[in-house]
């Protein structure tokens, strides 16, 4: 799960909640470290009540900090070669250009080629609800869906 599915479970969105309570019960439901560090960041960028924050970290430790996938020395590669693939696909107009730049400028946040990475190393659909067209574009092998939606839910889990 990307973070906007995380924070609309925790926030109770309606359809996610749904499709959530649709899966049978010995589903697991991962998350990625990446995930779980953009909600910590959020807290810290932005303070705010320390109560709620004490509760999204339970709610956490509840659902998916015991099911959190890591990113290991071996996800290096599905990350090396998203970014080699979008490198390809649309290469900076010039040399002096840095990588963070050439993101910024493709709209891609290096978070979600983390966590597109973590999602293709071990083979699990990616629930999102951002675009990431320029990602998935080049990773034809991960599987998108977003629940949040009305109709968002097209895997079926047996």
């Amino acid at each position: 799960m990307d973070t906007n599915h995380v924070t609309a479970l925790e926030a109770g969105n309606q359809v996610l909640l749904t499709n959530w309570n649709a899966l049978p019960d010995n589903t697991l439901v991962f998350t990625s470290a990446i995930t779980l560090g953009e909600i910590a960041a959020g807290h810290e960028m932005i303070p705010g009540d320390l109560q709620r924050r004490h509760q999204v970290k339970k709610f956490l430790e509840l659902y998916f900090i015991a099911q959190a996938v890591c990113v290991s020395y071996t996800t290096e590669s599905y990350y090396a070669q998203i970014m080699g693939r979008i490198w390809r696909r649309n290469p900076p107009h010039k040399a002096s250009v840095t990588t963070d730049e050439h993101l910024v400028a493709r709209g891609i946040n290096v978070n979600d080629v983390w966590i597109v990475a973590c999602a293709w190393e071990h083979g699990l659909i990616l629930l999102t609800t951002d675009k990431m067209a320029a990602i998935k574009d080049v990773t034809p092998e991960v599987k998108f869906e977003n629940w949040c939606e009305a109709g968002g839910v097209t895997t079926i889990i047996v």
